[in-house]
């Protein structure tokens, strides 16, 4: 089962109109940028929430909602695909480090896929590399069987 989610930035946060997966067409909105969301299971224990677009101050409450929206979901994993993001701010890394807490709250696991510099860049330079499990792939995210939180190596 995968549900899929397009907003533009800057959307007020209390409308939900693409919930059942259309896409918006901004495309005549000069400076509008898209953040996708898609959520599935690939496996009985694991959400699996793929991120794509500009992650910034108008996009990370929906990144927010729909975390939180994962957490809630089947499982004991959670794994974050951010390698289709184009741009990362501080306001996504506030959200990830908000995600982290609550996994480690909750005796979940959440797992990164990290794969592009802006993601990597601003989770190193900020010195939180330590506090997140950090992987190349969804393989690489399913290989470690061991339930809840994992501290990083």
């Amino acid at each position: 089962m995968s549900t899929h989610f397009a907003y533009p930035a800057g959307r007020p946060a209390d409308r939900d109109e693409t919930e059942h997966g259309e896409r918006l067409d901004i495309s005549t909105v000069p400076g509008a940028r898209i953040v996708q969301f898609t959520v599935s299971h690939p496996r009985g224990d694991v959400t699996l929430v793929v991120v794509a677009g500009e992650i910034d101050v108008a996009t990370a409450p929906r990144l927010r909602d729909k975390l939180l929206r994962a957490f809630g979901s089947q499982g004991s994993i959670m794994v974050v695909d951010l390698s289709p993001v184009t741009f990362f701010a501080a306001a996504g890394l506030t959200i990830l480090v908000e995600a982290q807490a609550a996994a480690e709250k909750a005796n979940r696991r959440m797992v990164l896929i990290t794969t592009v510099r802006c993601v990597d860049r601003a989770i190193e330079i900020t010195g939180l590399a330590t506090n997140f499990r950090r992987v190349g792939s969804l393989a690489a995210a399913l290989a470690d069987p061991t339930p809840g939180f994992v501290a990083p190596v």
